[in-house]
């Protein structure tokens, strides 16, 4: 069981969330990730980890966010491995009426969600009680899943949570009323919905019997969004989303679940571990081989964890590209440019009344060179006293720019109504205007 959590280190940024196979942030995947009106996504010549675990006997099942692509049909999750799926093609939707720049953004597996789709919450109260909302519906299809299931099948579930991803609401039930700071309330509130929903969707594994045999990856894609009008805080840590900086790519991750050795519970993985990792992880659970060679698209960068997670061995990855701006070579990271005035700091209560987050941090003009493992609140650029290590970062980081692939186009599906046509002929529920 895979739970994303939008808002990976478990140090990573700028990826797509949707089980990037390359790992050199988004470099071999995508630098751009567009909505569901143009080509793209993760590219169709490429396999998903789901691709991978169904050719191993799995049943896949997709729930939540998607965004990997929804232009055409074979951008969509049961396209891509999965046996069904119900969720939002798009990267955000209104948790309340599914929403998302003025059309209905709600599939369910063949064909858009019809009647799953809510409305919004009145004037005089934005925070209503609806069976809509978008984490009771998720959850309810997981929950449904996995007590239909038969514990005899290997599954693989793919459960990404809006929870805590804008537009910020929630029911009232799950919100602290002794916190009077409107914005941290309701982001909180959002975070008790999402824990809720974990505990129902474990629950349902304990009751189904599959517990004792269950792994389950817990991950953020990346760190808060910090600035002005967005409620995350990743304190101590330097940064948000939308930085390469520790706040914006060290994320909350965990692994749990029955199947994981007595011997690890409790235990804290020093080493990197990035996202993509996990699908020559699954891959090797699953016992098929996680290369994929295809015409025209990179081969994986995916490192099999498998010998960190049930023993005693160290991470295999010892570096990682970031983005376009960043590289970790351990412990030493490189950081370029502005970072979108971004990088700064905030206090352990933030955001709150007398805060005040303006995009006017200088970030790394002339390039930042950190020791996270010292310093992994990246007080102190160490590039002068390093500059062979500098050098070296600022080599591998443009011989992998040099490699970097982007998906523009979708190969054999140039068949294309306007996409207003086709919310016209849908009820205005969006979906994949090509075939």
């Amino acid at each position: 069981v895979f739970l994303s959590v939008l808002s990976p280190y478990t140090h990573c940024a700028k990826v797509i969330v949707n089980f990037p196979r390359r790992c050199s942030g988004s470099i071999h995947v995508n630098t751009l990730n567009g909505d569901i009106t143009t080509p793209g996504g993760v590219d169709i010549r490429m396999k998903l980890v789901s691709d991978k675990l169904k050719a191993a006997g799995y049943l896949c099942h997709q729930v939540g966010k998607w965004h990997a692509g929804g232009s055409c049909t074979a951008n969509l999750p049961v396209n891509r491995g999965f046996n069904t799926s119900l969720g939002y093609l798009d990267g955000e939707e209104d948790h309340y009426n599914q929403t998302c720049n003025g059309y209905i953004d709600m599939w369910n597996s063949n064909q858009p969600a019809y009647g799953y789709n809510g409305s919004s919450c009145p004037a005089d109260e934005p925070y209503c009680e609806s069976p809509k909302y978008n984490a009771y519906q998720y959850v309810t299809r997981s929950v449904e899943i996995i007590s239909e299931h038969d514990p005899n099948t290997p599954l693989f579930l793919y459960h990404a949570f809006q929870e805590t991803h804008v537009p910020y609401e929630v029911p009232l039930r799950f919100q602290n009323a002794s916190v009077d700071y409107e914005l941290r309330r309701v982001y909180g509130g959002m975070v008790n919905a999402l824990e809720s929903g974990v505990k129902n969707i474990t629950d349902a594994l304990k009751a189904r019997g599959m517990w004792d045999r269950t792994l389950i990856v817990f991950s953020s894609d990346n760190g808060g969004r910090t600035d002005d009008g967005f409620a995350g805080n990743n304190y101590p840590l330097r940064g948000g989303k939308l930085t390469d900086f520790e706040g914006g790519v060290r994320v909350a991750a965990f692994v749990s679940g029955g199947a994981l050795p007595g011997s690890k519970r409790g235990t804290t993985e020093s080493g990197l571990i990035h996202i993509c990792d996990w699908y020559a992880t699954f891959s090797s659970i699953a016992g098929v081989d996680p290369s994929d060679k295809a015409d025209g698209v990179p081969d994986i960068d995916s490192m099999d964890m498998t010998p960190t997670l049930f023993g005693s061995a160290a991470s295999p990855r010892v570096n990682m590209v970031l983005s376009a701006q960043a590289i970790i070579d351990w412990p030493y990271k490189l950081v370029l440019g502005k970072q979108e005035g971004k990088g700064f700091w905030t206090g352990p209560v933030s955001p709150n009344a007398t805060s005040t987050r303006t995009d006017s941090d200088p970030g790394c003009p002339s390039t930042c060179l950190f020791n996270i493992n010292d310093d992994p609140n990246e007080h102190q650029d160490i590039k002068a006293a390093n500059s062979a290590k500098h050098a070296e970062l600022y080599k591998m980081l443009n011989e992998t720019l040099a490699t970097a692939f982007q998906t523009d186009s979708t190969p054999g599906y140039g068949n294309c109504i306007p996409f207003s046509q086709y919310l016209e002929e849908h009820r205005n529920f969006g979906g994949p205007r090509c075939t």
